[in-house]
């Protein structure tokens, strides 16, 4: 599933011939077994005395509405793997920082993001999925 409800341009430059080409990119799920119908979540890790590394998690869509409304996503400075609506990208797709003025107002997203309850302490599903990239909220 293709999340259209964001949106975010993108810009390549091939690193061969210096092409420049514009891709609209949209969050989508993965199509594999445990992370089948599930977001990406990207997220560098710093850890002192070590290299940096990237770690990544599955949620869902409503996690995903949550994540935003409680401003965890730019908190923690993660970023959503991304794909274009039509056509191929060239190379590995490109996991971006998306803000929430990338969100359609008015769209299902937008709405499901409004309804949730920012209060309420995450589910334990969605906690379990975070501390796999070092978060804990």
């Amino acid at each position: 599933m293709l999340l259209t409800d964001i949106a975010v341009e993108h810009i390549r430059v091939s690193k061969k011939d210096g092409v420049r080409q514009t891709f609209l990119l949209h969050p989508f799920t993965d199509t594999q077994r445990d992370s089948h119908g599930k977001f990406e979540l990207v997220r560098d890790v710093c850890q002192p005395g070590r290299k940096d590394v990237k770690r990544s998690t599955y949620v869902t869509f409503q996690q995903l509405a949550e994540l935003y409304a409680k401003g965890v996503l730019e908190e923690f400075g993660f970023s959503v793997r991304m794909c274009p609506r039509q056509g191929t990208y060239p190379s590995k797709l490109p996991a971006k920082k998306i803000l929430p003025t990338s969100i359609k107002p008015g769209s299902s997203f937008d709405l499901a993001v409004q309804k949730v309850d920012v209060h309420k302490e995450a589910t334990r599903d969605l906690r379990t999925a975070l501390l796999r990239a070092s978060v804990k909220i």
